[in-house]
């Protein structure tokens, strides 16, 4: 009985002093990017180009003549900003952008050099709608756009510049590099309605119409979440 009782109070201190037993579920740590929520800023730079329908009237008031499409291309790059708000793994958000470019184009390929058009700054206001999976957000956007569109007789001063408004849809994927940098791919489909413009050459004036420019951009980016 002493034997018993002593192997038993020795194996109950041993116990006593032993390392508590290893957690079953293994513990994990909160990678860059496991939350999305936040404003953030940032820069992008890409390829821009796209078409536009071109007619004249003249005097105005007549008829519109066809006067062959404009095609432009053009590097564009600029700046955007943005909030965003996850729930699970779904993500809100607006975000609005700028971009400079010089989308030039005239008519040379339909009736020789008579006039030309010019796109130089871009800006959309658009909703998006994302899936995120840690690090990586695949994501669609669509919104409002406008743009800086000035028209021009070839050797001659260009009419005022004026405001060409529309529509923007498109997606991208973003990668989050830590948790507060990420850079991002993303394609943009921009339609605006058609530009008149009234120019003038040698005291007599006439109309221009570039039907339904659009401009397709395909940039690259990257953006500081805070």
């Amino acid at each position: 009985m002493l034997v018993l009782a002593f192997t038993v109070t020795a194996g109950a201190a041993d116990y006593a002093g032993a390392s508590p037993p290893m957690p079953l579920r293994p513990s994990y740590e909160i990678t860059a990017g496991g939350d999305w929520s936040g404003a953030s800023i940032g820069v992008h730079i890409g390829q821009g180009w796209g078409q536009a329908g071109n007619d004249w009237a003249s005097p105005p008031g007549y008829g519109w003549t066809p006067d062959g499409a404009m095609d432009y291309r053009s590097l564009a790059g600029g700046v955007q900003a943005g909030y965003q708000r996850q729930v699970e793994q779904v993500v809100l958000g607006v975000e609005a952008d700028v971009s400079l470019a010089r989308l030039l184009a005239d008519d040379a390929a339909f009736e020789g050099r008579l006039n030309e058009m010019e796109i130089d700054a871009l800006g959309t206001l658009r909703g998006r709608l994302g899936w995120a999976a840690d690090a990586v957000m695949i994501y669609a956007t669509a919104g409002l756009a406008a743009a800086r569109f000035s028209k021009g007789d070839a050797g001659n001063e260009r009419g005022t510049p004026q405001l060409a408004t529309g529509w923007a849809l498109g997606g991208g994927a973003e990668l989050a590099v830590t948790d507060a940098l990420s850079l991002r791919a993303e394609y943009l489909h921009v339609r605006l309605g058609d530009v008149t413009s009234p120019l003038f050459v040698g005291g007599a004036g006439y109309l221009h119409r570039a039907n339904a420019p659009t401009v397709n951009l395909l940039r690259i980016g990257a953006n500081y979440r805070f």
